[in-house]
C-alpha cells in the first residue's frame, strides 16, 4: 500500500526500517478519503439545494482568496475517472460523504431528490465493481442552507429529528451495498471551528475568539455538541433497530484528535495534557461509550456543561460499532489555571490549556501547511494507545491521515508533484501505526486524506492534501509521487518475488565518473586522448571531471547504501593502475583507491561486481601496437588482469573481464566513433580503418584475452579466492520488420552477429554457424589450442539491456548501403515501421522501450547456453532530448520510474519460466559521462549538478530504495491514467 520508504527522517527512533502491506493484519484495509463539498462542484445541479456551505464560501473574506467549492474538482462529473484512479492505486476502501443538500435540498421541508440518489448509487456501485469498500459518511459539515436559516442549525434540538430523517433516507437508499456508515465527521472540530472561533459557517463566535456578528464562544459549542451527540445515537438506534441486522453493516463516528504532550515538566502540564484529551477526545467518545460527559469536562464546566436524561444515556452508552481517528499530528499543552496564558486559553471551555507547537522557540515537529499540523510520528502511536485503553480496545480505524507541504513563494507545479515529505510522512505515520498494533490495539483500516487536492475549507485550494495534483484550470489529475509509491496488491512486483539471494544494485564505470585523469600516478588513456580531440564528443567535452568520484568515492557509497543495494558493479581504470600497461610498473595509489572502495562497499553490505576492463585501456598500447588489433594486447590483458586478482581477488567474488566487447568492436571499428576510429566507407570517413576486417580481429583478440584471463584465473586464483568469472555482452532483442520468413530468419542472423558473436565462441569454443556461413574465411579461425581455452571460458553471463529493433533481410531486399554487407549479416536494424516507433523513444536514438524484449532475450540466452548463470549487468533509461528541459524535469523522471518497473516485470516472467538469472543493476548510479553524448544524456538515479558535482536523488531513487526494501508494489496504470486524461 502507501509508499513506506526507508528515510533517515525525523527523530532517531522514528527512523524507518521499511514496512509493507503485508505486515498489517489480515483483511486490514487501505484507502483514501474525501469529502462532498470539497470535491464534488456542481453546487445547484441535478435538483441540489443550496448548502451552508455553498453560502458560506460566497460570503467575501470567509475563504482565502475568496475561492469556494462551485467546482472543486468536479468530481460530480468526473467520479467514474476518480474511481479508475482508485483502482489503479490498488486501494480496497475509499471513504467519502454524502452531500446532505444533494439529497434532501430543503431538509426536512423538501422532497428526496431522485438524481442525487443516483449520484451515488454509480458512485457505490462502480467502487464495488473494482473490489473497493464504501466507507460513509452521513455528515462532513455541510447541510441544507435551509436548516440553518429555519432554526440555527446544529443550535437547535430540532436538528436531531432532522439528522435521523436524512441517516434514514440513506441507510434505506445505500445500506444494501455500505457496510461501514460514519454518522459525523469531527463532531469537536466542527463546534470548536463554527461556534468557538466562528471561522466555519455559521460563523459565530465571541472575544477574545473572535469578533463575529453573533455567538457565544463559551455557551454554544456545548449546546452544538449536545445536539451532535443525541443526533448521532438516535442514527445508531435507528440503524440498529431496523437496518443493521438485514444489511450486516456497522456504524460509527470520527473524531479528530491530536496527541498533547506537556509544554513543561511539571505535574500541571501533565495534568493539561489530560484535560486537553478529554476536552477534544473525550468530549465526543465518553458519552457515546459509558453515556456521560468525561469526568474532566464535569470538574471544569459544571453546571454549564449540558446534562442528559436517562432516556439519552441509555441510547448515546454504547452507541458505537467503531471509533473513526483522524489525526495529523500532535501539539504541546500549557496548564492555564496556575499559569499566564494566551487570551482564550483561560476560559472554561479550553479546559484552562493552552495548546502549542512551540517549546524554547524549537518546534514540536517539522511544519507542514496547517499552523498546528506538525510532523510527530510518536503522536500516531500515543494517540492509538489513549483510544484503546480509555474505550477497552474497540474497533478503530485511521479515518484520516495527510500531509500538505507547508506554504512557498512563487512554487511550481513541479513542486508539488514531487512529494518527498508526504511519502516520508505517510512512512513514519503507518510505521508508528503499526506498533500501536502490534502491541495489540485493535486498528482495521488506514485512509489517506486525501485522494485529491481539493477544497480546504478555509485554506481554499492554496493547501494541498492530494495524492494526486489537480490543476485548477483544467481539473486534470496529475499524480505525485506518492500515487507511484502506492499499492501493494495487484499487478505490480517486490523484491520478495525475487529468488532468494538475488541480487540488486548499480553500475557505472571507471572512465564515465572518477575524473582525476593525471592524479595520483594515472597515466594518460585511450579516452583521455580521444575526448580531447575536438568534434568527437558532443560539445566537446570529457571525461577530465565527470563526477569526480575519485574525490567523492565515499559519498557514493553512502548513497549506495541508503539505497538498499546489495551489489556494486564497477570498472578498475587500466591505467589507474598500470599507467603504461606493460611498459610500466603497478601504481600503488592506484591500487590503494580502488581497495579503499571495495573495503567500504564491503562494511556495508555491498558485493564489488568488477568490470576489468570497461572501453579504457592505456594510451600508450594503443600507440605502441594499435591496441586490440593487435595479438600483443592478450599478453597485456591478462598481465593487468592478474595484477586485479592479486590486488582484490581475496574480496572480490564476482569479475568481469571486458564489458560489451561487441559493442567495442562495432563502434570503435566499424563506426569510428569510439576510439581509436577505425572506420572505412560506406560506414563512416575515418583517416585510417577498414570496417569489414578489423572488428573481427578486435574481437577475435578480446576473446582470446578474456579466454586467457579466465584460465589464469581458475589455475592460480579461483580455488583460493572462491569468486566466478564471466563477460558482459550488450544485447538487443529483435523482431521481424514484415511478417516474412526472410526477416524471420533475419532476426536469427541479428542475434548471431551481436549476441552470439561474443557468446558462442566461450561457451562451445567456434564462432556462430550464421557468421560462418556468410563470412566464410574472412572470419578468423581458432587453433585447436585456443578452442580449448575458449571453450567453457564463462560461469555466468553479464547482459547489457536497453531495447529492442526491428529486423529487416537484406539479401533479397533494398536496404542501406552498409546493411548489405556481410559485416552486418545482410540485415538493417530499425526501431520504426510504417513511421510508428517500435516502443517509446529515450535519450538513445536506438534503445525504445519494449520491455517484453527483456523477457525474450533472456528465454534466448537460456535456451542458446544451456541456461548458464545469467546478471543483468545494466538496464537503465535516459529521457529523449528537449531544448527547454530544466533541472525540476530531470529530477521528476517518472518515465524512469515505468520503464524499471516494466523491465523488472519482464524479467520476472523470464524467471518464473526458469531462466537462471541472478542479479540485476540499474545503468547507473549517477548521471555521467555518457561517451560520445557527453553529458547530455541522464541514465542515473541521482542527478549530477554539472558546476557543483552535487548528487540530487531523482524520484526513482525513492521508488528503487522502496522496491529494495519490500515497501511497495510498483505499478504503471497510475501513469497510465495520467497519458489518457492529459
Amino acid at each position: 500500500m502507501f509508499c513506506c520508504v526507508h528515510f533517515h527522517v525525523l527523530s532517531s527512533n522514528e527512523v524507518g526500517i521499511g514496512i509493507s502491506r503485508s505486515q498489517f493484519p489480515e483483511g486490514f484495509l487501505f484507502g483514501a478519503s474525501t469529502s462532498s463539498y470539497q470535491i464534488e462542484g456542481a453546487p445547484l445541479e441535478d435538483g441540489k439545494g443550496l448548502s451552508n456551505w455553498d453560502v458560506f464560501s460566497h460570503t467575501a473574506g470567509k475563504i482565502e482568496n475568496n475561492e469556494n467549492g462551485d467546482i472543486a474538482d468536479d468530481h460530480y462529473h468526473h467520479y467514474l475517472e476518480d474511481i479508475n484512479l482508485m483502482s489503479s492505486l490498488g486501494i480496497n476502501v475509499y471513504r467519502f460523504s454524502i452531500s446532505w443538500a444533494r439529497i434532501l435540498p430543503r431538509g426536512i421541508y423538501g422532497d428526496i431528490n431522485p438524481p442525487g440518489i443516483m449520484f451515488y448509487n454509480k458512485i457505490i456501485d462502480n467502487l464495488l465493481l473494482r473490489g473497493i469498500e464504501p466507507f460513509v459518511t452521513i455528515h462532513h459539515h455541510d447541510m441544507p442552507q435551509e436548516l440553518q436559516q429555519k432554526y440555527g442549525g446544529w443550535l437547535s434540538p430540532l436538528m436531531q429529528r432532522d439528522f435521523v430523517h436524512f441517516a434514514e433516507i440513506c441507510f434505506k437508499s445505500f445500506g444494501d451495498r455500505v457496510k461501514h456508515w460514519v454518522t459525523i465527521n469531527e463532531p469537536a472540530l466542527a463546534t470548536d471551528m463554527a461556534f468557538i472561533r466562528g471561522t466555519y459557517p455559521p460563523g459565530h463566535c465571541s472575544p477574545p475568539f473572535g469578533n463575529c456578528s453573533t455567538g457565544n464562544s463559551d455557551v454554544e459549542p456545548l449546546i452544538v455538541m449536545h445536539n451532535m451527540l443525541l443526533s448521532h445515537a438516535k442514527a445508531v438506534e435507528l440503524y440498529r433497530k431496523h437496518f443493521q441486522v438485514k444489511q450486516d453493516g456497522t456504524i460509527g463516528i470520527v473524531v479528530h484528535t491530536f496527541m498533547y504532550e506537556p509544554l513543561r515538566d511539571e505535574e500541571c502540564d501533565r495534568q493539561a495534557k489530560n484535560r486537553a484529551l478529554a476536552f477534544h477526545l473525550g468530549w465526543v467518545l465518553d458519552p457515546l461509550v459509558f453515556g456521560e460527559y468525561p469526568a474532566e469536562m464535569r470538574s471544569v464546566l459544571g453546571s454549564r456543561l449540558p446534562r442528559f436524561s436517562p432516556e439519552e444515556k441509555s441510547i448515546l452508552k454504547g452507541s458505537l460499532d467503531f471509533i473513526g481517528i483522524n489525526h495529523y499530528g500532535s501539539l504541546y499543552a500549557k496548564d492555564c489555571s496556575h499559569s499566564a496564558c494566551a487570551l482564550g486559553a483561560d476560559h472554561p471551555i479550553r479546559g484552562f490549556v493552552e495548546t502549542t507547537g512551540m517549546r524554547d522557540g524549537i518546534p514540536i515537529g517539522e511544519s507542514t501547511g496547517m499552523p498546528k499540523f506538525f510532523v510527530v510520528p510518536r503522536g500516531m502511536e500515543k494517540t492509538v494507545d489513549y483510544i484503546k485503553i480509555r474505550y477497552h480496545n474497540m474497533v478503530m480505524y485511521i479515518t484520516e491521515n495527510g500531509y500538505s507541504s507547508p506554504p512557498q513563494q512563487d512554487v511550481t507545479m513541479q513542486y508539488f508533484l514531487q512529494d518527498s515529505k508526504r511519502i516520508e510522512y505517510h512512512e513514519a505515520y503507518l510505521e508508528a501505526l503499526l506498533r500501536a498494533i502490534r502491541k495489540g490495539a485493535n486498528v482495521r483500516g488506514y485512509m489517506v486524506w486525501s485522494l485529491f487536492d481539493n477544497f480546504e475549507w478555509n485554506n481554499g485550494y492554496g493547501i494541498r492534501f492530494g495524492l494526486y495534483y489537480v490543476d485548477r484550470e483544467t481539473l486534470q489529475r496529475i499524480p505525485k509521487f506518492s500515487v507511484q509509491c502506492s499499492n501493494e496488491v495487484g499487478a505490480g512486483i517486490t523484491r520478495s518475488q525475487f529468488p532468494e539471494g538475488f541480487l540488486f544494485g548499480v553500475s557505472t564505470s571507471s572512465y564515465q565518473i572518477e575524473g582525476a585523469p593525471l592524479e595520483d600516478g594515472k597515466g594518460w588513456s585511450n579516452w583521455d586522448d580521444f575526448s580531447h580531440t575536438p568534434g568527437k564528443i558532443k560539445n566537446d567535452e570529457n571525461g577530465d571531471i565527470a563526477d569526480d568520484h575519485f574525490h567523492l568515492n565515499l559519498e557514493d557509497i553512502k548513497l549506495m547504501s541508503f539505497l538498499g543495494i546489495n551489489v556494486y558493479r564497477f570498472s578498475i581504470s587500466w591505467s589507474r593502475i598500470l599507467p603504461r600497461g606493460i611498459y610500466g610498473d603497478i601504481n600503488p595509489p592506484g591500487i590503494m583507491f580502488y581497495n579503499k572502495i571495495i573495503d567500504n562497499l564491503l562494511l556495508r553490505g555491498i558485493e564489488p561486481f568488477v568490470t576489468i576492463h570497461h572501453h579504457d585501456m592505456p594510451q600508450e598500447l594503443q600507440e605502441k601496437y594499435g591496441g586490440w588489433l593487435s595479438p600483443r594486447i592478450r599478453r597485456d590483458f591478462v598481465h593487468f588482469a592478474e595484477v586485479c586478482f592479486k590486488s582484490f581477488g581475496d574480496r572480490v567474488k564476482h569479475w568481469l573481464t571486458i564489458n560489451e566487447p561487441n559493442e567495442v568492436a562495432e563502434t570503435a571499428f566499424t563506426w569510428g566513433i569510439y576510439p581509436p576510429s577505425h572506420c572505412s566507407p560506406p560506414f563512416g570517413n575515418c583517416s585510417t580503418g577498414n570496417s569489414d576486417v578489423e572488428p573481427l580481429a578486435a574481437m577475435h583478440n578480446m576473446l582470446l584475452s578474456h579466454a586467457k584471463a579466465v584460465e589464469l584465473y581458475r589455475k592460480n586464483f579461483q580455488a583460493k579466492q572462491g569468486g566466478t568469472i564471466g563477460i558482459v555482452a550488450i544485447t538487443f532483442m529483435f523482431e521481424p520488420l514484415r511478417d516474412e520468413e526472410c526477416d524471420r530468419e533475419a532476426v536469427n542472423r541479428a542475434l548471431a552477429f551481436l549476441i552470439a558473436w561474443v557468446l558462442d565462441p566461450l561457451v562451445f569454443g567456434e564462432y556462430p554457424a550464421e557468421m560462418r556461413s556468410i563470412l566464410g574465411s574472412q572470419l578468423p579461425s581458432f587453433s585447436p589450442k585456443e578452442k580449448s581455452i575458449l571453450k567453457g571460458s564463462l560461469d555466468f553471463i553479464g547482459i547489457n539491456h536497453y531495447g529492442t529493433l526491428y529486423v529487416k533481410d537484406c539479401s533479397h531486399s533494398a536496404c542501406s548501403l552498409f546493411a548489405k554487407r556481410p559485416i552486418r549479416g545482410f540485415l538493417e536494424a530499425t526501431g520504426m515501421r510504417d513511421g510508428i516507433p517500435i516502443g517509446d523513444p529515450t535519450g538513445i536514438p536506438e534503445f525504445f522501450v519494449v520491455p517484453r524484449g527483456m523477457e525474450k532475450i533472456v528465454d534466448y540466452i537460456k535456451i542458446r547456453y544451456h541456461n548458464m548463470v545469467m546478471y543483468i549487468t545494466e538496464n537503465g533509461y535516459s529521457s529523449p532530448p528537449n531544448q527547454d528541459v530544466t533541472k525540476q524535469d530531470f529530477l521528476q523522471d517518472f518515465k524512469r520510474i515505468e520503464y524499471f518497473e516494466a523491465y523488472l516485470e519482464a524479467l520476472l516472467r523470464a524467471i518464473r519460466k526458469g531462466a537462471n538469472v541472478r542479479g540485476y543493476m540499474v545503468w547507473s548510479l549517477l548521471d555521467s559521462f555518457e561517451w560520445i553524448n557527453g553529458y547530455g544524456t541522464r541514465f542515473g538515479l541521482y542527478y549530477v549538478d554539472r558546476e557543483t558535482l552535487q548528487r540530487i536523488p531523482k524520484l526513482s531513487v525513492q521508488w528503487f530504495s522502496s522496491f529494495l526494501n519490500n515497501n511497495i508494489h510498483t505499478k504503471t496504470e497510475g501513469f497510465r491514467i495520467e497519458r489518457s486524461i492529459s
